[in-house]
């Protein structure tokens, strides 16, 4: 299935019905994969600053698309999914090994920045997680003003 040959449903947005169970579920994998990502990234990221093994940037950020090209052209079935998952896992390891420099020059200046920003980040995914997995209603998913 083409990506830009889908037909998009606007009338779904203005629609603040219950939440099925399988878009439930479905956002429960896709929360979870996005999880996975975060913890791979940020342990890929301390593993460079720490380690100092890859410093192959040029390397690793051409292999994080070509990743992501493969992953955008792998078709989703059920036979798929556990390889989709892989390729998007190995996307976020190479794409924190890529922040390794950028690290390094925030450790210079304030070691502070990166955990706050890590804490800061791991804490907004998880009640953005968890009010969209156990919201029943579709209008508390939007943001008011």
């Amino acid at each position: 299935m083409n990506v830009f040959d889908r037909n998009i449903n606007f009338d779904a947005l203005f629609k603040f019905s219950h939440i099925s169970a399988s878009t439930q579920e479905h956002l429960k994998k896709v929360y979870a994969s996005f999880a996975i990502c975060m913890f791979v990234a940020a342990a890929s990221a301390y593993i460079n600053v720490v380690t100092r093994f890859f410093q192959f940037s040029f390397l690793t950020g051409f292999g994080a698309l070509a990743l992501m090209i493969w992953l955008t052209a792998t078709p989703h079935s059920r036979e798929t999914e556990q390889k989709r998952l892989a390729m998007l896992a190995g996307f976020a390891f190479l794409t924190g090994i890529n922040l390794g420099p950028l690290l390094e020059m925030c450790i210079a200046i304030n070691p502070s920045v990166i955990p706050t920003a890590f804490l800061g980040t791991a804490t907004i995914f998880t009640c953005f997680s968890l009010s969209a997995l156990y919201a029943r209603r579709r209008s508390f998913l939007y943001l008011g003003g």
